[in-house]
């Protein structure tokens, strides 16, 4: 019995087809395309309350050929469940620039974001007449109103009230003990006048009030003599 050699394997060559006719297109198709992008520039993550506006950046590259020199510029946002929004169009001409030549264009995107709701992933697109480019995006987080703070408690409030009183309580009965002190310091200061005025008088004003304190006396010491009679 005749033996015949081992045969060695080659893939067919239908599976080597569209490799080789990728690789050979590759190059063609890079040019083509002139290295078109759009990508955002700016923090990734952005804060924003309800009803305020809020801005994010979009960056485009792209090479002024007749293929490209023309395009349009849109935005969407994919919110927390995972759901698409309409593309919007964005005001953002293209610059005349000289044929063959890279330019970056910088397009501005202001919002106004109604409610939390409206939290998510914002992307810039452009589209080309046979091309199509998405940004990497933006989260914007949508606030509903600023901080608040948490609610007081009933008691703490009356807690509040009632140091509240009792501070009012303490500097009005200081007020009032001060008040009298000073009305006693000038009592005796008025009664301590009258004992030096007394003890300046001359001797002479003395000795005639002295009598004329014995006429009183005697005086009325006589009027009792002749009530009794």
């Amino acid at each position: 019995m005749e033996s015949r050699p081992p045969r060695r394997w080659a893939p067919p060559a239908a599976s080597w087809g569209p490799w080789l006719l990728g690789l050979l297109l590759f190059p063609w198709t890079l040019q083509l395309t002139g290295g078109q992008s759009v990508t955002h520039s700016g923090d990734p993550i952005l804060v924003s309350l309800a009803n305020k506006a809020v801005s994010f950046n979009c960056k485009i590259t792209y090479s002024y050929t007749p293929e490209f020199k023309d395009f349009t510029v849109w935005y969407f946002h994919v919110d927390l469940k995972s759901q698409r929004s309409l593309n919007k169009q964005v005001n953002c001409p293209p610059t005349q620039g000289k044929e063959n030549q890279t330019y970056t264009l910088q397009c501005q995107v202001t919002l106004k974001l109604p409610n939390a709701s409206a939290t998510g992933t914002y992307y810039c697109c452009v589209n080309w007449p046979n091309v199509h480019r998405i940004s990497d995006g933006v989260f914007i987080l949508v606030r509903d109103t600023g901080y608040r703070g948490p609610p007081q408690n009933p008691q703490k409030l009356l807690l509040l009230c009632f140091t509240g009183l009792l501070t009012a309580l303490s500097i009005l009965v200081t007020a009032l003990l001060l008040w009298k002190k000073v009305l006693q310091h000038r009592d005796t200061e008025v009664y301590s006048c009258i004992q030096n005025e007394a003890r300046s008088l001359p001797p002479t004003q003395s000795l005639l009030s002295q009598e004329k304190l014995n006429r009183f006396l005697d005086d009325s010491e006589f009027n009792l003599v002749y009530e009794n009679l």
